[in-house]
């Protein structure tokens, strides 16, 4: 029962700090293959952090999973403390959820983490989950760390026109390569038209869009690589849904 006041404490504390404490966000960062058993029902989980950052003593943090092909992947695992630091590696110790549930290396442990004075765009609220976008190269659009420290405006409309850029490319050199693949839109705004004509009309608002259903909707994402042509092309087809 405990650990279940402690989740509600947790999520009561994030609300809290969004209401009145601007200086912190909530961040996720991806725990190592290191995991050593304390008991039954409890790991010591290690995150390690780039040079410069840092994380407090007996911080706390939640676990959660990360997507791999199944939706039950996603699902809360479990709830710690930060009990040890060494270095530029964090160790805490995190109660499982459920006997029955496993941490895997890339799971996401979620905590409070002080907030710089950047452009608070789209693309940070993406690195906030730990989400990676990629050109179709698998060229990353962004570092999911240093982000936090140096971000602006232009920064962040670079970002957006290269994607742009990169979901045009894409889209037209499939309809040249593989035009079995341009199916019919069934659902959405684009309803009727073929993807791959939609990805080489794709502009900025278009991306946008996508780039709000995601930070609303991040359980899929989070963690994760992402090539933003696949990614876009598979929420187009998905009938292009956006937060209400």
């Amino acid at each position: 029962m405990r650990i279940y006041v402690l989740i509600a404490v947790f999520f009561f504390q994030q609300q809290t700090f969004a209401q009145t404490n601007p200086a912190k966000i909530k961040r996720g960062f991806p725990i190592t293959s290191y995991m050593v058993a304390l008991n039954d029902t409890t790991q010591l989980l290690q995150i390690e952090l780039p040079e410069g950052l840092k994380m407090e003593d007996k911080q706390v943090g939640i676990v959660q999973g990360v997507y791999h092909g199944n939706r039950g992947d996603t699902i809360r695992k479990g709830i710690g403390r930060c009990q040890l630091i060494k270095g530029n590696y964090y160790y805490f110790s995190t109660k499982q959820l459920s006997p029955d549930i496993k941490f895997n290396e890339g799971d996401l442990i979620y905590t409070m983490m002080p907030k710089n004075d950047i452009y608070d765009g789209q693309i940070p609220k993406l690195a906030s989950d730990f989400i990676l976008l990629q050109d179709v190269y698998e060229n990353q659009l962004y570092d999911r760390y240093t982000i936090f420290y140096k971000w602006t405006k232009e920064m962040e409309d670079a970002v957006i026109d290269s994607c742009v850029a990169d979901v045009k490319f894409t889209g037209g050199y499939f309809l040249g390569e593989n035009p079995d693949a341009n199916v019919v839109i069934d659902s959405g705004p684009y309803k009727g038209k073929k993807v791959f004509a939609v990805m080489m009309e794709t502009n900025a608002s278009m991306i946008r869009d996508f780039l709000s259903y995601v930070i609303v909707r991040p359980r899929l994402y989070a963690g994760n690589k992402w090539k933003i042509s696949e990614v876009f092309a598979t929420w187009l087809t998905g009938g292009a849904p956006v937060p209400l």
